[in-house]
C-alpha cells in the first residue's frame, strides 16, 4: 500500500509540475530558470537554430528574470513579468520595436481649447470605437498601427459602425520607411492620395513591407490628417473628447519591455519613441491615468493596453498627437 501511495504521489507531482504556469509570477525563482525558459519557448513558439544562440538567449532571459524580480519588488502600481520580449536585450528590443521617428513639435495645427465639459473618465472601447488589439510582430510599424487605429476610431465615431482596416496596405503602398519607422500623420496623407483604406480581411497583415497590391474598393475614404500641437494634458483630454481616439507618440521606458499590467509611472522614460493610440482616461482610486492601446498583442500589458500616469507629463505624452479626417 505504501509503495502504491508513493507511485501515485510521484505521478501527481509530475503532472502538477508540468501543468503549473511558471510564467505568470510576481517573483521568479532563478533556480527554476530552465523550466521557466522551456515554458516561454513553448508559449511564444520561439525557435533557435544554433545551440550557441539558444544558450545566449537563455542568458539574456535569466538576466531579464532578475530585472523583473527587482521591478516588482520596488513597484507599488505596475506589474512586470515574462513577455514575448524577455529573451531580448533592451538594445535588440529598441532596434526592432521603438522605431518611431523624432516627434518633437513640428508643423501642425495649434489646438485651441473649446471649453468642453469633459467626463471624469472615458473609455472609447465601450462605444465600439476601438478594434481588438493587434500585433505588429517584429516589423517596426507601430506608426502604421497607430494611424489605422485612429482611422478606425474616427470612422466608427462618425458613422456608428465598427470597421477593421488594413495596416498592410498602409505599409506597402505608402511613402514611408516600412518596418523602419514613420509618422502617423504621413500615413493619413498617403492614404488620402490613395483614395482611402481597404478592409483588413481583404489586405491582411504580413509583418513586412511588400509590393503594393491595390485590391477592390476603399472601405473608408480618408481625406487627410494633421498633427495637433497641444500645450498641456488638460487640452489633450479635451481633444480626445472632441475628436475621438487619437494617434500619439510616447517615450518608452526600458521597463515596459516586460510590463504585464497595472498603472505605469516613472521618473525617467528615456528617448526611444513609440507610436500608439490614445483611447481614454480615468482614475484607479489613487492615480489619474491615460488608457493607451498598443500593437504588441494581448499578452503584453493589460491585455495589450498601457495605463500611463496622467497629469505628470509622463513619457512625453502630448508631444506628438495626430488625427485623421474621414468620410
Amino acid at each position: 500500500m505504501n509503495n502504491l501511495l508513493l507511485i501515485v504521489l510521484a505521478v501527481t507531482s509530475e503532472v502538477l509540475s508540468s501543468d503549473f504556469n511558471l510564467l505568470d509570477q510576481d517573483y521568479y525563482d532563478i533556480n527554476n530558470a530552465e523550466e521557466i525558459y522551456e515554458q516561454f519557448i513553448q508559449k511564444y513558439n520561439k525557435e533557435y537554430y544554433e545551440e550557441e544562440r539558444s544558450a545566449y538567449r537563455f542568458e539574456v532571459f535569466v538576466d531579464n528574470l532578475k530585472k523583473i524580480n527587482e521591478l516588482n519588488k520596488n513597484s507599488d502600481s505596475a506589474r512586470f513579468g515574462v513577455t514575448q520580449f524577455t529573451d531580448l536585450t533592451f538594445d535588440e528590443f529598441r532596434d526592432s520595436y521603438l522605431t518611431f521617428s523624432d516627434f518633437t513639435y513640428g508643423e501642425g495645427v495649434v489646438y485651441e481649447p473649446k471649453g468642453l465639459k469633459c467626463p471624469k473618465s472615458l473609455d472609447y472601447r465601450i462605444f465600439g470605437y476601438v478594434t481588438p488589439v493587434k500585433d505588429q510582430g517584429t516589423c517596426g510599424s507601430c506608426y502604421v498601427f497607430s494611424a489605422i487605429g485612429d482611422i478606425e476610431g474616427q470612422y466608427a465615431k462618425k458613422n456608428h459602425t465598427a470597421v477593421r482596416l488594413s495596416e498592410q496596405q498602409a505599409l506597402d503602398c505608402g511613402d514611408n520607411k516600412g518596418c523602419d519607422g514613420g509618422m502617423p500623420h504621413e500615413v493619413f496623407q498617403s492614404l488620402a492620395t490613395q483614395g482611402g483604406s481597404i478592409l483588413e480581411k481583404v489586405y491582411p497583415y504580413e509583418g513586412m513591407k511588400s509590393k503594393c497590391r491595390p485590391k477592390g474598393d476603399k472601405k473608408v475614404l480618408v481625406t487627410g490628417g494633421l498633427q495637433l500641437l497641444i500645450s498641456n494634458e488638460e487640452d489633450l483630454k479635451e481633444a480626445l473628447v472632441n475628436y475621438g481616439p487619437l494617434s500619439i507618440g510616447i517615450y518608452m521606458n526600458p521597463d515596459l519591455q516586460v510590463h504585464t499590467g497595472g498603472l505605469f509611472k516613472t521618473s525617467s522614460c528615456g528617448v526611444w519613441g513609440h507610436a500608439a493610440l490614445l483611447v481614454g482616461y480615468g482614475n484607479d482610486g489613487k492615480d489619474d491615468y491615460w488608457l493607451i492601446k498598443n500593437s504588441w498583442g494581448k499578452v503584453w500589458g493589460d491585455e495589450g493596453y498601457l495605463r500611463l500616469q496622467r497629469g505628470k507629463g509622463m513619457c512625453g505624452i502630448g508631444r506628438y498627437v495626430a488625427h485623421s479626417i474621414v468620410e
